[in-house]
């Protein structure tokens, strides 16, 4: 169950987690412990439905409407993710080499580690992943020697406008915990139980305010909340110099972890379509349809880099966009299964799921410009796909 979870956090430890992390305690201060609590019990609350077996043309839809909502978020998401992999090296390590350069070579490094057979790929991926919760357990630890700023002193700096379940704080952190899932879908052989999906949200929310206790600390609130890249300002007062490379280290390695997991999944429809009737007569090496599953994201994501999505505003609203039809996935998919409780606690704890993710929905459209353009074209790409679900008479996920 443990390598299970670790397996399912790797989505979770992306770069843009921990720019959640440091920014998002830098505009709650100490409340950034309480959202997160509150994220973390939305999605245990909902996970069952989504890890359920249920057949029907209603599953049928919901299941091609969360694939096209989420390989429409998760395009994008790549680009940034290795957008800030490219920024990292550049500024952390080798100044002269150029960043857009460096991003090209995790996604090439994805897509290989994609093609290897399974058992390495995991092995790989479980690696990276403990090598990265040491090092926020280092940088963390060592935060305990490191000075404290003035403002830090004080006892109390819960922020008066941490407060409001309205606040700026919350609105950034809604897509903190989004995403476990992926590691479920992608995997077709092994299901991994509720129980274990549950343990990695906990490992990936723990580690998460561990750090962010660790940078607010070291750094205070004022400087984590205007700056861009709020986990290298605590990384350095902690470590200076040393601190930064294993923070880089960190935001490198989660690129490379978390366009692994996105690449996994993407795929697999694209395989259970060539393992369909309809394409019974194509070539059935399984390397030869992996190299073509794995292929077809991979160019999607290269193309919208190479068209300089990465760090564009736009992508910011698609991404948004995307993220808010992504929980409005989460509440239908627990809303369906609503019914099928007979627990009368479980029914009120799955109702309260809904009503959270449907705010979460509305929060996490708050943050970036022009989030209706984003949530429309996310909604329109995810109707095609749900009408593609609907009429292919096969789910697009296993």
């Amino acid at each position: 169950m443990l390598t299970a979870a670790l397996l399912a956090m790797g989505f979770l430890l992306s770069p843009r987690a921990f720019m959640i992390t440091g920014s998002g305690i830098g505009l709650a201060g100490n409340w950034y412990f309480v959202v997160a609590a509150v994220l973390l019990a939305t999605q245990i609350v909902t996970i069952s439905p989504r890890t359920s077996n249920r057949e029907g043309t209603y599953t049928n839809a919901l299941e091609s409407f969360g694939y096209g909502v989420r390989f429409f978020s998760l395009v994008f998401f790549s680009c940034s993710i290795l957008g800030i992999a490219g920024y990292a090296f550049n500024e952390v390590f080798l100044y002269w080499f150029p960043n857009f350069l460096f991003s090209f070579i995790i996604l090439t490094c994805s897509f290989l580690t994609c093609l290897a057979p399974s058992c390495y790929a995991r092995k790989i991926q479980l690696i990276v992943i403990i090598t990265i919760l040491v090092g926020i357990i280092f940088l963390s630890v060592a935060s305990l020697w490191a000075p404290s700023p003035k403002e830090a002193n004080s006892p109390d700096f819960f922020l008066p406008y941490g407060l409001s379940p309205f606040s700026e704080g919350l609105f950034f952190m809604a897509p903190l915990l989004i995403g476990y899932e992926l590691y479920a879908s992608s995997s077709t052989k092994n299901k991994v139980s509720g129980s274990s999906y549950a343990l990695a949200l906990g490992m990936a929310a723990l580690f998460l305010s561990i750090f962010a206790y660790a940078a607010l600390s070291v750094s205070g609130t004022e400087k984590l909340a205007d700056s861009t890249v709020p986990y290298m300002i605590g990384a350095r007062k902690i470590l200076g110099q040393t601190g930064r490379y294993i923070m880089g280290g960190i935001i490198i390695l989660g690129s490379y972890v978390a366009f692994n997991t996105i690449l996994l999944f993407l795929k697999t429809p694209f395989i259970t379509l060539m393992d369909s009737h309809f394409l019974t007569r194509l070539p059935s090496r399984n390397l030869g349809k992996q190299v073509v599953a794995t292929t077809i994201p991979t160019l999607t994501v290269s193309i919208l880099l190479l068209r300089g999505y990465a760090g564009e505003p736009i992508t910011e609203s698609y991404i948004a966009g995307g993220f808010a039809l992504w929980f409005v996935f989460y509440g239908l998919s627990t809303a369906v299964s609503v019914t099928d409780t007979d627990s009368l606690l479980s029914k009120l704890l799955k109702i309260c799921g809904i009503f959270s993710c449907s705010y979460l929905a509305y929060a996490v459209l708050q943050m970036p410009e022009a989030p209706l353009k984003g949530l429309i074209t996310a909604g329109v790409v995810s109707i095609f796909i749900t009408a593609v679900g609907i009429i292919g008479r096969k789910k697009l996920l296993p």
